[in-house]
């Protein structure tokens, strides 16, 4: 948790995805689930408002890369969802892509809950069969893998 208690970073080391001739198609889908206990001070409530990622991708012609966020409080049926494609080709290059939500979920007002947070990656090469790609969030030399963005509101 960042000092100001507005962010938060994640590692996921070996988060990735691939596709492409002679990949496995279970490797084309990657997907976590967290859940987090939080206490939250008396009169307030949160929500993410974004998430940020850092990694690495490459992409042949007309291959894809989807990435997508899942937040909500256990409990309540709500989710709040954010995702982004990326479109080959690209060769080899480092990402920082954000996620924003244009609607965040609220925590209970004060006490406890947990936050429960599902990622996913994907890589499709339907549109190239002869194609393929590769997407991974962080690596050594990037650090910080995904940073949660969180807005604090009085209630």
């Amino acid at each position: 948790m960042g000092h100001s208690y507005t962010t938060v970073s994640v590692v996921f080391p070996g988060f990735h995805a691939t596709a492409g001739p002679g990949v496995s198609p279970a490797d084309s889908k990657k997907s976590c689930q967290l859940s987090v206990g939080v206490r939250i001070p008396p009169g307030f409530s949160f929500g993410i408002k974004a998430i940020g990622y850092r990694g690495l991708y490459q992409l042949s012609d007309k291959v894809t890369a989807t990435q997508k966020a899942i937040y909500y409080f256990q409990g309540h049926p709500e989710q709040a969802t954010a995702s982004s494609v990326f479109t080959g080709p690209v060769r080899g290059e480092e990402y920082l892509n954000i996620l924003t939500f244009s609607a965040p979920l609220r925590s209970p007002c004060g006490g406890s809950t947990v936050l429960s947070l599902s990622n996913s990656i994907n890589i499709d090469n339907n549109a190239n069969k002869q194609g393929g790609g590769y997407i991974s969030v962080g690596s050594l030399k990037l650090g910080e893998n995904q940073t949660y963005a969180f807005d604090w509101v009085k209630c």
